[in-house]
């Protein structure tokens, strides 16, 4: 390592390092506007200037980029000296004279790096009078706020998107000495990551519009480490809630990033950052509800369906609780529902109540069976799950079935930059630093191979060297063919047309070559037989190299792969329930659903079974939806945002989120529900006096522990609520955080004491702990100097490292298991002249559950609608934006018909979850008719 001398201090700076980079990571303040950790350096600001000398003799050196100069052995440098400071000082005077004077009422102001950087340069006098360049502002969607005024040309943003995030909408347009950073017209930008440009911009030219409705300054927000529950990626996040001073509840305003280098780094998708806004819905549940005896008008309701009103929780509470006392007599049978989307701690609490055999995990057959194979592939020792910095330095890429752009999007970001890394390698070997991003940009090779076999063309089609569309069984059968050709059988590939075999022999001689291939594959196909290719082709490459295969398989829900680990294989599904339900239909029933739709989950047949079965149904859920309308009580749950608890994302790793703030109302954990029941129930088994004594959510991760060999790293993926630091715990108010006392003036004039915290070795106050350099558990990051989020640097043990405190990712254990003997069978369904076979497509704004409760989501989310080819469309005689009756499951549903040449003859894509199809999901895929409807009118859409 060579060894610097800085304004007279030696540092050890990495090889090939630049000097910012040293800089930062020794501590050392040097302003910055254009260089990102994640996307090296351009040199376009002249912000980082410094003096380089040639020797000890030396006493002129001469003006440096910091960010643009490679650390040599001996080399000398000054930041401190006066002309590096008067230059620098003069950059920044420049960019202000048409930086306008409007802090106080931008919304970047105290989070802003370029007010950090303005103060840091020492500019504190403007002397320019002249007249400032004046842009129109441009419509950029309902997420993102648009104020060209304030640009001071770093570039970062179209870097950041167009060279980073593989954006085409967004670009640099110039005349003369403007410079304008936009669209060619208004309209939402098209890139699922166009959130991060309010991070990523160092002033406030883009702005996080769902959090201008109910503006607060960075440092009244109360945060704390959280996770986010939109898919199974797993990204780290740091939501931020405040009371609105009216004497309400607090409410979640935004959410930003939260840096951890094994899954999300520096970057978000938008539905994580903007889908937050569901904690805030109009059908949000905020009170126990309880079934009325009126009744609903027929033509309006479905059989079953109950309306509710509100009633206090303890008669609901000792209502469940006489459920309990029955159970114990044996008068009653109680079954509990889980869900993928609820933490550990629930769907253990509801096991417990009910028993193991009672507890069911709420998915369909199919689905439960998808997450069995992906945990058993995954237990196979030839496989390795990959961390993100891992999918980025593969070297061969093949995707089989899975459209990670919707269902994994900061994995196929990941996939993105693995695409340059043939262009990292002749860097390299040209002696060219990979920081030096435009340099490294400019050579001309050909991108590293990614291959994708799947149905729909995914947006990462840009960067593929060979995309294979087809249907999932023809997607299985070219995963198989690969796998053959590996091993050096091509009897599979020849039963393949001569284009498709083409394709398929070079996708395994390049995999057979690579040096660090991986395999993406997923539950979004819904097809066992892409899984079992994908696990066959890492594991026969992993017998090929003598070392295990990465393969990434995608999840669909945040906590799917935890909740899988409760069931056996063959246990647990929705059918098993049905069944069970009419075998014991002489003994009454209470149904506890826990945080779960079920009609998301199976067909309307079974889910009418299971609820006709059941004398009592209660939930417990944060959102009203179809469940809700067939329970006689229903419990509000907390938002991940509102509770503490555990998820386990799809690579396996446990992480641990914590409260942002207290639910509203008496929304509170749906455990906490559960242990009050068990507290009111008189009668008592041992298994229930258990229940009853839990009282910190750290009790559930203990018990969990204590049963579960694989749930064992629980107890160290963070400390429990005794946990102090100089006998403190950590504040989730910052330093600066205002108004506190006139917050709750309304209701009464002296300050009521924070809410204590149980659970957490965290406060609901501005008292304890508040740095990030102390604690991983602080989710403000401030250090002084350094308001904005580019002060994560001061946190990690190096540039793009862990940050301080953190030693990597924290995998469940599982036990090791072989691949199970699986063989594909070939068999092709029978079509009728009419029929289809319905196949899901996912969309990044519709597809989620609870991301379409936030109203800026929901805004742009697609209507109903079914993709069919040319060929089909001319076959059904139908027409783009015809109005269609699709057929499928039993159940009738209007939609647009749209054409696709790239949708395979014989199919019909139909968007799962999205509103209005939602029930359709589970039925996926299945045969379908499609036929247009004759009466439409005029204008309607379905």
């Amino acid at each position: 390592m060579p060894t610097i001398t800085i304004d007279g201090k030696h540092y050890q700076a990495e090889e090939q390092e630049n000097l910012l980079s040293v800089c930062l990571t020794a501590g050392i303040n040097l302003p910055y506007f254009c260089w990102h950790p994640a996307m090296g350096s351009v040199g376009a600001c002249r912000q980082c200037a410094v003096i380089e000398y040639k020797n000890t003799d030396d006493k002129h050196g001469r003006l440096v980029m910091s960010c643009m100069t490679q650390v040599r052995e001996g080399g000398i440098y000054s930041v401190d000296a006066t002309r590096a400071r008067q230059f620098r000082g003069g950059i920044i005077e420049n960019l202000m004279t048409n930086h306008p004077h409007d802090c106080p009422v931008c919304e970047e102001g105290g989070e802003c790096h370029l007010q950090d950087m303005t103060e840091m340069s020492g500019h504190t006098m403007r002397r320019f009078r002249g007249r400032k360049r004046t842009h129109r502002n441009q419509y950029l969607g309902p997420f993102i706020n648009h104020e060209m005024n304030r640009c001071i040309a770093c570039y970062r943003c179209t870097r950041f998107y167009r060279d980073y995030a593989g954006g085409t909408d967004l670009q640099p347009l110039a005349r003369n000495n403007q410079v304008y950073f936009g669209r060619h017209e208004d309209g939402l930008l098209e890139n699922g990551f166009s959130g991060n440009l309010v991070e990523v911009c160092p002033t406030g030219v883009f702005t996080d519009k769902t959090f201008s409705k109910h503006f607060v300054r960075k440092w009244d927000l109360q945060s704390a480490p959280s996770v986010c529950e939109h898919c199974a990626v797993g990204c780290n996040t740091a939501p931020g809630a405040r009371a609105p001073g009216n004497g309400k509840d607090p409410i979640l305003r935004r959410v930003v990033n939260l840096y951890n280098r094994d899954i999300n780094g520096y970057f978000l998708c938008d539905r994580g950052r903007f889908g937050y806004d569901y904690v805030n819905s109009e059908k949000r549940i905020k009170n126990v509800l309880v079934a009325c005896e009126k009744n609903i008008i027929s033509s309006t309701a479905a059989p079953g369906e109950r309306i509710h009103g509100e009633i206090h929780p303890e008669p609901a509470v000792k209502h469940l609780a006489r459920h309990l006392a029955e159970v114990q007599q044996g008068r009653r049978r109680l079954i509990g529902i889980g869900s993928p989307r609820s933490s550990l701690e629930n769907n253990f609490a509801l096991r417990e109540l009910v028993g193991k055999n009672n507890f069911f995990s709420g998915l369909s057959a199919r689905d439960l069976q998808l997450l069995q194979l992906v945990d058993r592939t995954q237990r196979d020792a030839r496989i390795h799950c990959p961390t993100t910095p891992e999918i980025e330095s593969a070297d061969a890429i093949l995707i089989l079935g899975e459209d990670i752009d919707n269902t994994a999007p900061r994995v196929a970001l990941a996939v993105r930059q693995a695409a340059r890394n043939r262009q990292k390698r002749q860097a390299q070997q040209l002696q060219i630093p990979l920081w030096q991003d435009a340099s490294v940009r400019q050579l001309r090779v050909e991108a590293s191979p990614i291959f994708f076999i799947g149905l729909e063309k995914p947006r990462l089609a840009d960067i593929t060297s060979a995309t294979l569309l087809g249907t999932p069984e023809q997607t299985a059968l070219f995963a198989d063919s690969i796998a053959q050709l590996i091993l050096g059988d091509d009897t599979g590939a020849r039963k393949l047309a001569p284009d498709c075999r083409a394709q398929v022999e070079q996708v395994a001689n390049t995999l057979r070559q690579a040096e660090n291939p991986l395999i993406i594959s997923g539950c979004g196909s819904r097809s066992s037989d892409i899984i079992h290719c994908a696990g066959k082709i890492a594991a026969t490459l992993a017998d090929t190299s003598s070392s295990p295969c990465s393969l990434y398989l995608a999840c669909p829900e945040v906590n799917s792969l935890g909740l899988t680990q409760f069931f056996p294989a063959g246990e647990g599904d929705l059918e098993q329930l049905a069944h069970t339900l009419e075998i014991h239909s002489g003994t009454p029933c209470t149904l506890i659903v826990l945080e779960n739709d079920l009609y998301r989950r199976a067909d309307r047949h079974t889910v009418e079974r299971i609820f006709n079965s059941a004398d009592a149904v209660i939930l417990i859920d944060t959102l009203l939806n179809n469940t809700a309308r067939h329970a006689d009580l229903i419990f509000p749950a907390a938002a991940t945002a509102e509770s503490q608890g555990t998820y386990i994302n799809s690579q396996g790793t446990a992480q641990r989120f914590y409260a942002v703030c207290e639910g509203a109302s008496y929304i509170q954990e749906s455990w906490r529900w559960l242990v009050d029941a068990a507290n009111f129930c008189k009668q008592k088994s041992p298994q229930l006096a258990t229940i009853a004594a839990w009282r910190h959510s750290m009790d559930l991760s203990e018990a969990l522990a204590a049963n579960f060999h694989q749930f064992e790293v629980l107890e160290k993926i963070g400390p429990d609520e005794n946990y102090r630091l100089n006998g403190l715990k950590i504040a989730r108010q910052s330093h600066r955080y205002s108004g506190r006392t006139a917050l709750g003036a309304k209701a009464q004039v002296a300050e009521l004491p924070p809410h204590p915290d149980p659970d957490a070795p965290m406060t609901f106050s501005m008292e304890g702990i508040q740095s990030p350099a102390m604690t991983p558990l602080s989710a403000h990051i401030w250090s002084p100097g350094w308001n904005s989020n580019q002060s994560i640097i001061k946190f990690q043990q190096e540039i793009n490292g862990h940050r301080l405190g953190v030693r990597g990712s924290v995998p469940i254990r599982r036990q090791p298991q072989p691949l199970p003997e699986w063989q594909l069978a070939a068999s092709v369904p029978a079509k009728t002249s009419k029929t289809l076979t319905a196949v899901p497509l996912y969309r990044l704004f519709g597809s989620g559950e609870l991301s379409v409760g936030a109203a800026a989501i929901a805004s742009v989310t697609d209507i109903p609608f079914a993709q069919i080819s040319r060929e089909d469309a001319l076959r059904l005689d139908v027409t783009a934006q015809d109005i269609g009756q699709l057929q499928l499951g039993g159940e009738s549903h209007t939609v647009e018909i749209r054409i696709s040449d790239a949708q395979p003859p014989g199919t019909v894509g139909v968007p799962s979850g999205l509103p209005g199809l939602e029930t359709l999901a589970a039925l996926l895929p299945a045969p379908a008719q499609l036929e247009r409807r004759s009466d439409r009118e005029p204008g309607e859409t379905p």
